[in-house]
């Protein structure tokens, strides 16, 4: 009888099928190359105020995004100030799978933003170009995970175990890993007798394809930062950041058969991952007059470290099929006697930890005043993924190192808002333009991400009070399983992402 109980590294294939392994994915990738990416983005961070402008404003100053944007927007507060930034997300997806369109909502409340800033501003009788400054301590949720796609269609084309019977050709059994492995242990695909390198499959016909992925989690950041100004005219600011992250996905992968041997096949893939990472950044605004801004900050890599874990489950549901009665050309092909119906195995749980850099940005903006009617606002950002960095003791991250070279590319991000003053009230709106990591050497999937957003505000001296509306769009894929030329039934998933949030800030 076939071993049942097979080795963690079988199960980290499994974990891997969903990647689509084209030639740019390297042969003896994990699947890293995915969180350097997954873990290097984030989306709207900071206050309602910035939210209501797409996230452009990282030289307007007085906002406690500053402290994640550019640091030297601390320099112009002249007193302190306690904010915080409840907010309501809600997602919608539209999944095309073979044909077919499945709709999924997910929707979650969480603290966007909190902090404080004190301020130390000289008074105007005290003599010197230094004029005193702040520091500030928040914290931003810069990433949110929560994810729940489902879908299905007939598949007339292929099934998982064609993709077994591909991978297997050419191995004999005790060379198999990864799913090739799997079909193996449940006779789903067996080898010839006569040629044992050479694999046939009991199973007939093409099957329904359901998926059901379930992710959670998020990027949560604390940032410590201070600002100073020089003489109403230069403002400078450093800070550290201490970044926690945490993703959990739980995949559902079966395929119904009918008319054949098998009833179904189903894979249960559980994945878990956690870290802490620190960075810093730095910056500087300039004010030469009093309708323009200009400034400039870089913010270093963020150094990772991750704990995960993984594992996955594998179940055949036979129709009591009598293995003696497989022949191949007049030839029995299982010489073993049994019965078969329910076949279940389990891969040991996978313990890993691994390192993790990511990219560094620089960011340059710039703001035109209109007097005291309000601004217009824009940011250029620039983040090159392909510098994203894997290292553990426990395993070889060449291949994703090599991977993540070869399938990202730099970006660019631009973001433009404005804010228009009447009496106490404010409103903006702004719009945002997110460049796609990947490029034309992963496939042909365009991950640039478009934001809409617009806001509203209440300056009431001692306290305000600001809400935003943000709408994030782009598209994203899933492949189900791989033949050995990278080609697989792929889900393609069109994100919206809105996220609603309230800012109450009190002056002090």
């Amino acid at each position: 009888m076939k071993n049942k109980i097979k080795l963690m590294v079988i199960g980290m294939a499994a974990l891997c099928l969903h990647f689509n392994l084209n030639a740019q994915v390297q042969s003896g990738s994990f699947g890293y190359y995915q969180d350097a990416l997954r873990f290097s983005q984030s989306n709207m961070v900071g206050t309602a105020r910035i939210a209501g402008m797409a996230g452009a404003g990282s030289v307007l100053g007085g906002d406690l995004s500053a402290t994640a944007l550019n640091p030297a927007g601390l320099g112009f507060y002249n007193r302190s100030q306690f904010v915080f930034t409840p907010s309501l997300n809600f997602n919608q997806y539209n999944t095309a799978f073979l044909g077919q369109n499945s709709n999924n909502e997910k929707s979650r409340l969480e603290f966007s933003n909190l902090g404080v800033v004190v301020n130390f501003n000289k008074s105007d009788f005290i003599p010197g170009g230094w004029r005193g400054g702040s520091i500030a301590v928040t914290y931003n949720r810069t990433n949110d995970f929560s994810q729940r796609l489902t879908y299905g269609a007939n598949n007339d084309n292929n099934s998982i175990i064609d993709a077994m019977l591909d991978r297997a050709d050419g191995f004999f059994d005790f060379e198999l890993g990864g799913i090739e492995q799997v079909g193996f242990d449940h006779y789903l695909i067996n080898p010839l007798p006569n040629a044992p390198d050479f694999y046939v499959s009991p199973v007939e016909g093409f099957p329904f394809q359901e998926e059901s992925i379930t992710r959670s989690g998020f990027t949560d950041k604390i940032n410590i930062a201070g600002g100073a100004n020089y003489d109403d005219k230069i403002y400078v600011g450093a800070g550290v950041g201490i970044v926690y992250s945490s993703y959990n996905m739980n995949r559902i992968y079966i395929e119904s058969f009918a008319g054949t041997v098998l009833q179904s096949f189903s894979i249960d893939e559980l994945f878990d991952a956690s870290g802490t990472g620190f960075n810093a950044n730095v910056g500087i605004i300039v004010r030469p007059t009093d309708f323009l801004r200009v400034g400039a900050s870089i913010t270093t890599p963020t150094w990772f470290n991750f704990s995960e874990e993984s594992d996955a489950v594998y179940n055949s549901e036979y129709n009591n099929f009598d293995v003696s009665g497989f022949e191949d050309n007049g030839q029995r092909v299982i010489l073993e006697d049994t019965v078969l119906n329910s076949l279940q195995t389990q891969t040991n749980v996978f313990f890993s930890d691994y390192d993790l850099r990511t990219p560094s940005k620089i960011n340059l903006g710039a703001a035109f005043f209109i007097g005291k009617s309000g601004f217009i606002t824009a940011d250029f950002e620039r983040i090159n993924y392909s510098n994203a960095h894997v290292s553990s003791s426990d395993f070889s991250a060449d291949s994703d190192n090599r991977t993540i070279a070869s399938i990202y590319d730099a970006a660019t991000n631009i973001r433009i808002g404005g804010e228009y003053r009447y009496k106490e009230f404010r409103f903006r709106g702004g719009y945002a333009s997110l460049g796609d990591p990947t490029n034309d050497l992963l496939d042909d999937v365009d991950r640039s991400r478009t934001v809409i957003s617009a806001g509203i505000g209440m300056n009431l001296g001692r306290y305000f009070f600001d809400f935003a509306y943000s709408q994030t769009k782009f598209n994203d894929s899933f492949t189900s399983y791989t033949f050995t030329d990278g080609v697989g039934p792929t889900a393609i998933t069109e994100s919206k992402l809105n996220n609603a949030r309230l800012t109450f800030g009190l002056n002090f």
